[in-house]
């Protein structure tokens, strides 16, 4: 039964004694907060409202601070910091859901004012949304949706959601029937050979020279780590503990597939210098200009990275 429900001599009335005990306890305990009481109800409301968007400010301050911090520590120490300090995790998470809403939506999509205007829950449901979804919201939309209850506005924040759902099905179908008819269209043959045969030429002759590459640029690196022995022996043991165990994978994932080609073709077809693929001119041409393209690429992103540091 709610208070509406009950009759008037059910509902709880305080004495005037009681008001004033329970005032001196309001006045006690904001002492206790540094909470200045105001000396009227209508400025109390004005503080109220001054609060709650403060409320919002500081989650949103909240979130890119937990997002900083997050992103120094390794996998699982932020949740055992959290359990530390006693905060809950789900108010960290809401609190990094709105900062990075506002982080991916445009300049004048956050300065929106009933973007700013909106109480805390309902911009954490908000923050929820796919940014895209967000986006196409135009003021008035936001405005409607802050004027709701918050029971209404989830409803509509699901109806969002269902949207959302429904476009990206429809999308996905979209590029499903696409590439459908992309690869209905496409030239069964290339060279005069079978199209997965001659990708996989082509293709390997590109990839063994990136491959190559990146392994002659870390041979030098593994031979720098060994004759550096000045460094700490830990620090070098580490170091040598990634390499050895990355590229072991590397390297059976290699042995694997050649295992599997000698199987299914035989060895007396793979080795031997008789064995080696010939290539027809505009074959090879078109293999040497993409092995060129993919090495332009790899040695691009690799001096990128080397110029960043």
């Amino acid at each position: 039964m709610t208070i509406k429900d009950q009759e008037p001599s059910e509902i709880q009335v305080f004495s005037a004694e009681e008001q004033q005990q329970l005032s001196a306890k309001i006045e006690k305990m904001a002492g206790h907060i540094q909470l200045v009481m105001p000396d009227s109800v209508d400025e109390a409301w004005q503080l109220v409202v001054r609060m709650e968007e403060q409320a919002l400010v500081d989650t949103a301050k909240r979130g890119l601070l937990y997002l900083s911090i997050k992103s120094h520590l390794q996998y699982g120490e932020f949740d055992k910091k959290l359990n530390e300090f006693g905060i809950p995790r789900r108010n960290a998470f809401n609190a990094m859901a709105v900062s990075k809403m506002f982080l991916a939506l445009p300049d004048s999509k956050v300065q929106t004012s009933a973007l700013l205007n909106m109480n805390k829950s309902k911009l954490i449901e908000m923050a929820r949304l796919p940014v895209e979804t967000v986006e196409s919201l135009d003021d008035d939309d936001l405005d409607t949706l802050n004027d709701l209850s918050v029971r209404e506005f989830r409803k509509e924040i699901r109806k969002l959601k269902d949207k959302h759902i429904e476009l990206e099905d429809q999308t996905a179908t979209l590029i499903n029937a696409l590439e459908t008819e992309r690869l209905t269209k496409a030239p069964k043959q290339m060279y005069e050979l079978p199209m997965l045969v001659a990708q996989v030429r082509r293709e390997s002759f590109a990839h063994n020279a990136v491959i190559n590459q990146s392994l002659e640029q870390f041979i030098a690196m593994t031979e720098q780590l060994c004759n550096t022995r000045d460094l700490d022996l830990n620090h070098r043991i580490g170091a040598a503990q990634t390499t050895w165990h990355l590229w072991l994978g590397v390297q059976q994932r290699i042995t694997h597939m050649l295992n599997r080609l000698s199987g299914e073709f035989g060895p007396e077809h793979l080795a031997g210098a008789e064995c080696i693929p010939q290539f027809a001119e505009d074959e090879w041409q078109d293999a040497q200009a993409n092995r060129e393209y993919m090495l332009a690429m790899f040695n691009d992103r690799f001096s990128t990275n080397s110029n960043k540091k």
